[in-house]
């Protein structure tokens, strides 16, 4: 027998401990231990000492150092007694050698361990996380017995689990948007960044003061940084702007959205700025590329009314000057040149109608090198800048440039081409000084592999590019020049024409020499569809009645008079309606309708439907700006028209119907 004192607050309690032989022996002695405890505390007053007593947990247990129970703080409600049971039965088995461990750690050095140990709750609820204090009981300098004492934090470790996977989905949401992170102390004149803006900036050290952040803003945009800066600070309240990033020379500007919020201190005083960066470079070149197109939308539309006056104007002069210089209307010496011009005029405006129309389908295509590069030439020396000067020695026969029976080139595909790089080469011209400036066009034929090539050379002696400017120039929309000198469309669009008529475009160019491309076409054999020569004087072979509609009074005379030169009988109409009137008294007579395309009220294509129910006559389009046939039409007369022309479109018209009707 052993007597030992236990100390409980402020009562002490002398017990008398029978020897325990067996496990009944050892649970019959710790309920007398508790059954004495709380009736010493309950006579004694000890309020303090009862309340703990009453509220202790339940696994505030003693056990021996393998692990088993020999007293608990009170009876489980839902396990019972557990003396004489191991500690390792309601602890999660991947916790055991933590558990073993902290034992032996406290046998060992005689003091306190703390440990943290998953097991079973109070209720039989798994997966409760204890945070336990194991204190050792010593006697005669041996650790007997262990003291537990474990504190429930499973609601603490749960919380943070979820506050770290809230983290953690925040992390992957802000990486999935691609924002990148910063903060200013205002007071320390600190910047942080994350990674992530590092990238957006393209810099691999983050700046650490406000100033070195302004110093990586595009120079044209710091006045506005600054601007909302200072707002911000005096005002509480951050606006979100955009900006420009300061870009490497020869590098496009990236474009950035800022985003941030106030740190206020307890007086609503700012003392920081914390927010995200967004890359909307993306973003602001869809815009813009969506704002050019639509410009070039508007410029089609006014290019097309426009070509359509000028087209009317020219359909007047042409037939008349002819006449003139068939001898009609005088011998004048200057009628050639006034000819000449107005012929110019006209393919002008067949350029410009052919940036803005699709090209026609086609099977064949073929050009002239030599005629394309004089048009080019006679165009740019009359609009570039004087000081420009240009240099070309045409050869002896050059070929005719074309592609396979699918994909060629035409005649306006060769000059917009001729017309980007000559363009390309004026600005790089006029960005260049202190010397003679020049653009020399070369144009010889090659054999490469085997194969017949038009190469076509364009040279000049500008400021030239870097070699990352050189990699870029064909890109849509990448360009170096002002806003105001083209939207970066030129090179790309000459190399989609050169490429649809299965050739190729080179680049050579040095910084501050100048720059080369090199332009090789694949020869073709065929010259194609020649207009054979009409004499307006003569008669045609089968006269017949013709009705043209324009609404240009001017116009319809001046076709009249070739037609009526060439024995054909000519009726005219200012608009479909009147063409109605006269075809439903004279349709039977009609041989062949001449038909303007663009009229007010109801154009040529909206009339076709109704003037084909009232006559059978093939109808022609007369047109300055379609670039197919009409359903139901039975031709395409291309506005303004040479007598030649007009002639025979017309006149191969009443032959093909003439060959039908037989």
């Amino acid at each position: 027998m052993a007597w030992q004192s236990l100390v409980w607050g402020r009562t002490t309690l002398r017990v008398h401990l029978a020897r325990v032989e067996t496990l009944e022996d050892l649970r019959e002695q710790n309920r007398i231990l508790r059954e004495r405890l709380a009736g010493a505390l309950a006579s004694r007053g000890d309020s303090l000492a009862q309340a703990i007593y009453q509220h202790i947990p339940p696994y505030v247990t003693v056990i021996n150092p393998e692990g088993r129970f020999l007293a608990t703080g009170r009876t489980s409600e839902t396990f019972g007694s557990v003396i004489g049971r191991s500690v390792f039965e309601f602890i999660d088995s991947a916790q055991h050698t933590v558990t073993r461990e902290a034992y032996a750690r406290v046998c060992a050095t005689r003091q306190p361990v703390v440990y943290e140990s998953n097991a079973l709750g109070e209720n039989g609820e798994p997966n409760h996380t204890y945070l336990v204090r194991a204190v050792p009981v010593i006697e005669n300098d041996v650790v007997t017995s262990i003291v537990l004492i474990p504190n429930d934090i499973t609601d603490r470790v749960r919380l943070e689990r979820s506050l770290a996977q809230s983290k953690q989905k925040l992390r992957f949401a802000v990486a999935a948007t691609g924002i990148g992170l910063w903060s200013w102390d205002v007071a320390g004149n600190e910047v942080i960044w994350d990674a992530r803006m590092l990238g957006i900036f393209g810099v691999p050290v983050a700046p650490t003061t406000y100033e070195g952040y302004l110093a990586l803003i595009h120079p044209d945009d710091r006045p506005i940084v600054q601007r909302i800066v200072d707002q911000t600070v005096r005002t509480g309240v951050y606006e979100s702007f955009e900006h420009r990033v300061a870009a490497k020379e020869g590098e496009a500007p990236r474009w950035v959205l800022a985003t941030g919020t106030v740190i206020a201190d307890k007086d609503g005083n700012p003392t920081g700025l914390m927010g995200g960066a967004l890359d909307i470079t993306v973003r602001k070149n869809a815009s813009a590329q969506l704002e050019r197109a639509q410009r070039v939308e508007v410029l089609g539309q006014l290019t097309a009314g426009l070509a359509h006056n000028f087209n009317n104007l020219l359909g007047v002069m042409i037939p008349n000057l002819e006449f003139a210089l068939d001898g009609a209307g005088g011998d004048d010496s200057s009628l050639p040149a006034v000819m000449e011009a107005a012929l110019q005029a006209r393919d002008l405006i067949k350029r410009l109608m052919s940036v803005t129309r699709p090209r026609p389908a086609t099977t064949f295509a073929s050009s002239d090198p030599r005629e394309a590069v004089e048009r080019a030439l006679t165009l740019c020396r009359a609009t570039f800048p004087r000081e420009i000067q240009f240099r070309h020695a045409p050869p002896e026969d050059a070929g005719r440039a074309g592609g396979d029976i699918r994909a060629g080139i035409d005649g306006s595909d060769l000059d917009q081409v001729l017309f980007n790089l000559f363009f390309n080469a004026r600005d790089a011209l006029e960005r260049s000084s202190g010397r003679v400036r020049f653009i020399e066009v070369a144009l010889d034929r090659v054999e490469i592999h085997g194969v017949r090539k038009i190469r076509l050379r364009v040279c000049d002696n500008g400021v030239g590019m870097s070699p990352l400017v050189q990699s870029r120039i064909f890109e849509p929309f990448f360009t170096t020049k002002p806003a105001n000198r083209g939207g970066g469309l030129g090179l790309a669009d000459a190399l989609v024409r050169v490429r649809t008529a299965g050739g190729s475009i080179d680049c050579q160019s040095v910084e501050g020499e100048g720059t080369t491309f090199t332009v090789l076409l694949p020869e073709t054999s065929s010259d194609g569809e020649v207009a054979r020569p009409v004499p307006l004087a003569n008669e045609a072979a089968q006269p017949g009645t013709i009705l043209i509609v324009d609404d240009e009074a001017p116009v319809r005379v001046a076709i009249g008079r070739v037609l009526r030169r060439r024995g054909h009988t000519v009726l005219d109409a200012a608009s479909a309606e009147d063409a109605r009137a006269i075809l439903l008294a004279h349709g039977a007579d009609v041989k062949l309708v001449l038909l303007d395309n663009s009229m007010p009220l109801e154009s040529g294509p909206e009339a076709l439907a109704s003037l084909k129910r009232l006559c059978a006559a093939p109808i022609v389009m007369f047109t300055g700006g379609a670039a197919e046939v009409p359903a139901g039409a039975a031709g395409l007369l291309e506005k303004p028209a040479r007598g030649v022309d007009l002639v025979r479109v017309v006149e191969d018209a009443l032959s093909a119907a003439r060959a039908r009707s037989a």
